[in-house]
């Protein structure tokens, strides 16, 4: 199997991944154990961690390539270009990047709370969002690994 292959099958995994998770999500809400009136969807709070450590992870080098752009639209349903990523480096990077992990560790501990099979769910597409963004990349630069090993330890 090609790089591309192996690609376009994580991608498909961590879309079935995180519909699974949206179900999870949403019995959660249905069983009363997630506060949507006072904290907003479940899903979508772990979609914006996810989300969020996400682009803090492309943008980290502030090198964004075509391939890593095109993975992570494919895997979110995004529309980003290249410069709308550069973009967002420019304006945001440092917060990104100090941000994104205690976002991931606050996440996890919310998940878990409401149902922990929502919180391990969140874990595993977090390291599977990582594995296709590095190997999405042309070349992953040392902090784009210490990020990625940040993000994983903060998904444990």
């Amino acid at each position: 199997m090609d790089n591309n292959e192996t690609l376009d099958m994580l991608t498909r995994q961590f879309r079935e991944r995180y519909d699974g998770m949206a179900e999870i999500c949403a019995a959660a809400e249905e069983a009363g154990r997630w506060d949507k009136n006072r904290d907003g969807s479940m899903e979508g709070f772990a979609f914006a961690a996810l989300s969020g450590a996400i682009l803090s992870l492309i943008v980290s080098d502030g090198n964004v390539g075509e391939r890593e752009t095109a993975y992570l639209n494919s895997a979110f349903g995004f529309d980003y270009t290249v410069d709308d990523l550069l973009g967002l480096f420019r304006f945001s990077a440092s917060d990104l990047r100090e941000n994104a992990v205690q976002n991931v560790t606050d996440t996890v501990r919310a998940l878990d709370e409401a149902d922990p099979a929502a919180g391990a769910e969140f874990c595993t597409l977090l390291k599977l969002a990582c594995r296709i963004i590095s190997e999405s990349d042309d070349g992953v630069a040392e902090n784009e690994r210490a990020l990625i090993s940040r993000l994983e330890e903060a998904a444990e």
